[in-house]
This record gives C-alpha cells, structure tokens and sequence, in this order.
C-alpha cells in the first residue's frame, strides 16, 4: 500500500522514552499565584508528570512565601518610616510646644522681676519698717518682703547684691510706700529715718527714773511705762557698767544711777532705744579712764561708787558739800563700826523709788532703806551728776569733816557737822530740825 492511502494508527500512550523531551509548562508568575490555575495545568499534565508538577508546586510555594516574606518586610519598613515621620512630628510638635511654655514661663517671670524693680502693679499704700543695726541682705529683704514693700526678694536680693553697700543702712523705723522701686527704697533706707520734729529736754541731776520717764512722756517722746519696762531690761547690758551690775532682781529699776542727766536733743520719732542710748553714751563719756582707775583704787566698785554719789546728791546741799558729806559716809561705811555706827542713815533713801511719803502708797516700806539695811542700798536712788560722781570718788579731808560720822542741813541749805551722836543732837537744836 502506498503511503498516500496509508492510515496512520494513533501513537501508544505509553511514556516515552528516555531520549525523548519532556513537557514544561511555561508559567508566569501571576499565574503561579493562583491556585485554581495551577490544579487545572495539573490537570491538564495528566498523570504522566505528577511529580514533576508537585515539585514545581512545592518551588513555586517556597517563592511565594519568600516573596511575600520580602513583601511584607517592605510593608513593616513602609509602615516603620510612616510612623517615625509621625513620631517625628509628635516630638517636634511637643518640644515647641515644650520651649514655649518655659518661654511664657520664664517671659512672666522675668516681666514680673522687672516690674517688681520698678514697682509696677503694686499698691500705693504705707507700711512702716524697723531696720536694725548692721542688719545684713537677708534680713533687710526679708523685713521688706514681710512688709509688702517688695513682691519678689530674689530680685531684690540680686539688686542689692550689685548695687548697694550694706554698711551705709541706717537703723531705726522707717514709713514707706509700697509702690517705691528700688532704688527709691534703698536710697530712703540709707537716707536714715524721718524722725520728725527737735525736741529739747533738760533733765536736772538727781532725777530719778520714774521722773525722767514722766518727763519724756510730756515732752511727747513715748509713755512712761514704755519707758520703765525699758529701763529694767537687758536690752542694754552691751554698756561694760550696766553689764557689770550683779544683783538686777533686788533693785527697783535696773538703769537707776546710769541715765546721766544733762540737756538732750531727741525727734519726736525717735524709739526708746535710740532715747536711753543717749544717756548711756553720756555716762561712759563723763566717765574718764583716770576716774576709773581712782575708782578701782578706792577698793569700791563703779556700782558702788555711783550707789554712793546718788545719795550724796540727794543729801547734798551744793557742790561744796557733797566732797564733805562723802566724807561722812565714807567714814561710815570704813570705820563707823568702830563707834557703833552700822547704817548710813539717810532719809533720802526711806521711800525709794519715790521722792517722799505722799508719793509712796500707804504703809510702803523700801527695801533701799539706809535706816534699816546695813551699808549701802542695793542700787543707786537717783542719777547723779558729775560733781555728785567726783564728789564720791574723792571725799573731802578738811579737818571738819575728817572725823565726821554726822550732818545735818538747817531750812537754807546751811550745813552741820559731827563726830559724835551728842554733837549732832546739839547741831540739829541749832539747826531748828528739833
């Protein structure tokens, strides 16, 4: 038969040989990722690759999943950088936020230092300070700023820090406004305060504490009381002779002998302190260094001695005299024992602190009193003078009074004296004072 009229059978099925090529399936990768397309390719393979097929399923899976791996590690790093540009903007959003408000801060801070310096938004009112001596920084801004006089004392503190020498404060009580700036309180602090008007006063020697304190309350300068507690307390032991003064509790008032009586001039603002300050300079003034070693010479104390010149003040009739009637009480208290004379015996002495009976209240009895207590009284009676002082320090040596234990003074101030009780019973006949 020839070949054109041939049939051809169809071919075995069966698997070809070795040599013979085998059947690949060119895929895309789009078309490797869906499954549906690759069961029907499978399908379409037949039986004769299923091993093939299933390893290229397995390669193809291992792909995807690496691709989807490197996917989503794009994504995650997509995501990370979206969300540190935000983040970003967070932190820069709240560092602003954060720099404007300590600026605001630091802004009203610094707005209200400097509104403090020039006493900007306070109220115009008075307050009334008390600056002490030597007061330092931290005290004047305290009392400032306790007093309403400034707002912020850091400020005011760093002003004065720069700006002003401490030593030229002066002390004493001050009426300011609270509206001043700076400067205007710190030049009215060192300018020393209005102490009003000049009020003279002339206190006589021999004044006693309570007078002096009357005399001071009428002249406007404080009341008597103020002036009397003042006295009795240790606000002024700074002075060496109030200091050296042992028995305070036994005397009536702790200044008495130590005011030194002269004429002064005061303000009519001035303070209690800054009043007796006066008289106490004067004291240690009058006071000379020859006078002090006389004094301790003497074998007497200042104390003693000033205890002494008191009574020959208020004993005395004029200078002249009082040299003669330290003499007598001098004897009386160095040798009067030897002619049985104890007590000094002076009536200026029964009432104190008053002058006389009609000023003692009824039926007071002075622990002071020279007629009942041996020696000298437990302070001075009064504040001595000058002469009344040297008068103490050196008694006389006339031949009238070297042995003298005895005086008396008649109506005119004319004075007697003794030896002996018999010669002083004769003299007070002469005197009329029997």
């Amino acid at each position: 038969m020839s070949d054109n009229g041939r049939r051809y059978a169809p071919k075995d099925a069966t698997p070809r040989s070795q040599n013979s090529r085998e059947f690949k399936l060119n895929l895309s990768e789009d078309q490797l990722n869906h499954t549906d397309e690759l069961e029907d390719l499978q399908g379409y393979a037949g039986s004769r690759a299923p091993q093939r097929v299933e390893e290229s399923s397995a390669g193809a899976r291992s792909a995807r999943a690496e691709r989807n791996q490197k996917k989503e590690a794009k994504e995650h790093k997509k995501r990370n950088r979206v969300k540190a540009r935000k983040n970003k903007r967070i932190f820069a959003f709240t560092w602003l936020a954060m720099v404007i408000l300590v600026s605001l801060t630091l802004a009203s801070y610094l707005i209200g230092g400097s509104n403090d310096f020039l006493g900007v938004d306070r109220t115009d009112s008075e307050v009334e300070v008390t600056i002490p001596e030597n007061v330092t920084q931290e005290q004047l801004t305290d009392i400032l700023y306790k007093s309403h006089a400034i707002d912020k004392p850091e400020f005011f503190s760093l002003f004065c820090k720069f700006t002003t020498e401490m030593k030229y404060f002066e002390p004493g009580t001050y009426t300011i406004k609270t509206n001043y700036d700076y400067k205007q309180l710190v030049n009215t602090l060192q300018s020393g305060p209005d102490l009003g008007e000049e009020i003279t006063v002339m206190f006589r020697e021999g004044i006693t504490v309570q007078q002096l304190a009357a005399l001071l309350e009428e002249n406007g300068l404080h009341t008597a009381d103020e002036i009397l507690e003042a006295c009795n307390s240790s606000d002024y032991d700074s002075y060496s002779d109030v200091a050296a003064i042992t028995n305070t509790s036994d005397r009536y008032y702790k200044l008495e002998g130590y005011l030194f009586p002269d004429t002064y001039q005061f303000f009519e603002n001035d303070t209690v302190e800054s009043i007796l300050d006066r008289f106490l300079n004067n004291f240690e003034n009058k006071l000379t260094d020859e006078m002090r070693d006389d004094i301790a010479k003497s074998g007497y104390t200042t104390d003693q001695i000033i205890t002494l010149a008191s009574i020959i003040q208020a004993e005395a009739a004029d200078t002249k005299d009082m040299y003669k009637v330290s003499a007598v009480l001098h004897n009386r208290l160095e040798s009067g024992a030897e002619h049985d004379i104890y007590t000094l015996d002076c009536d200026s002495t029964v009432y104190y602190p008053y002058k006389t009976a009609n000023d003692a209240p009824e039926g007071f009895v002075s622990s002071y009193s020279t007629y009942d207590n041996n020696g000298l009284p437990a302070g001075p009676i009064c504040n001595p003078g000058l002469d009344a002082i040297m008068a103490a320090i050196y008694p006389s040596t006339s031949d009238d009074c070297r042995n003298a234990y005895y005086f008396c003074h008649d109506s005119n101030g004319k004075a007697y004296y003794a030896s002996t009780m018999d010669d002083h019973l004769m003299n007070m006949a002469e005197a009329g004072l029997l």
